[in-house]
């Protein structure tokens, strides 16, 4: 059985690749720890993946044909994670980037792959040091066994991140959800399409490079939330907001920036066409948010931006 090792394996993404890959192939996972699988058709390896020492001695006794980085998010991790693999062994090198990476300054979208990289991103470092760690592995990893994916929004199933968990509790709570007046675009992919793709890859249906990878129509904000609503049989409370105002922050009052995230994803769908509808997507978040909706809690800074809007525009 091929060996596959998921750095990042217990979390959103992660534990879904986990889940697509694991009853084919014999997967190891490589985190801290703080979230313990627990399957016993899975192997477990506890390291800080910034512990050089450390993550080289974990990596030493394992030679994995398929490799997928789902938590590097630098050139140094990149670095020191690739230089503690033994890639004897190695068929595909599956690198998670971002749509963050693209230009956004001088680019029109939809973003195409060959489109230039970097600019004035408004996820700052973070876009900064995908296109780095993107860069390492282009020069380190042989290219016809190097796999570099750039996500849109992932959503579904297990995301703790704030966006459509968000939406269902601002309806569930008859609270305003307030949209900036831009009202821009964005590409959307479920996770467990995100999943699948990965397992393609690894069974070369598709062949190794650069994709973005997504649905190939993109929402406006105000499609979005009413397609979650919608899986709710319930209104919302809908309020446009001036996204030019000094005193507001979109990311405190809305789960995306304010410009419009739009992935041209051709490339992808000529090799792998299929992609779950938005609304059975949401249908399944709607139903995951159901058994941990007690857990939601807006950050102070979320609640504080609320609160001015709410006092500016009452």
């Amino acid at each position: 059985m091929k060996k596959v090792l998921v750095m990042g394996g217990s979390y959103f993404i992660g534990k879904h690749v986990v889940n697509t890959l694991k009853e084919t192939y014999d997967v190891t996972i490589l985190n801290r720890g703080s979230k313990p699988f627990n399957d016993a058709l899975v192997k477990e390896i506890v390291c800080d993946r910034n512990d050089e020492a450390l993550l080289k001695k974990s990596l030493s006794p394992y030679a994995f044909n398929y490799i997928i980085d789902i938590s590097g998010f630098t050139k140094t991790q990149s670095k020191t994670f690739v230089e503690s693999l033994n890639l004897i062994n190695l068929e595909k090198f599956i690198y998670i980037s971002t749509s963050a990476a693209y230009n956004i300054q001088t680019l029109t979208p939809p973003f195409k792959e060959t489109d230039t990289l970097g600019g004035d991103s408004p996820f700052k470092d973070y876009a900064k040091n995908k296109i780095e760690a993107e860069d390492y592995l282009i020069e380190t990893i042989p290219n016809d066994k190097l796999v570099i994916l750039r996500p849109p929004i992932v959503y579904g199933e297990d995301n703790y991140i704030l966006r459509e968990r968000l939406i269902f509790h601002l309806i569930e709570q008859d609270l305003p959800i307030y949209i900036p007046v831009s009202n821009n675009k964005i590409s959307f992919v479920y996770v467990k399409d995100l999943a699948r793709d990965i397992k393609r890859f690894i069974e070369n249906e598709i062949s190794p490079g650069i994709y973005n990878v997504g649905n190939r129509e993109p929402l406006s904000f105000l499609d979005w939330v009413n397609l979650c609503a919608s899986v709710m049989n319930k209104a919302p409370n809908i309020r446009f907001i001036d996204n030019n105002h000094p005193n507001y922050d979109v990311r405190y009052y809305f789960p995306f920036f304010d410009y419009d995230n739009i992935l041209s994803v051709n490339k992808i769908k000529e090799q792998a066409p299929f992609e779950t509808p938005i609304i059975e997507g949401l249908q399944a978040a709607y139903k995951d948010y159901q058994t941990i909706k007690h857990t939601i809690k807006m950050s102070n800074k979320m609640l504080n931006m609320r609160e001015l809007i709410a006092n500016e525009n009452h």
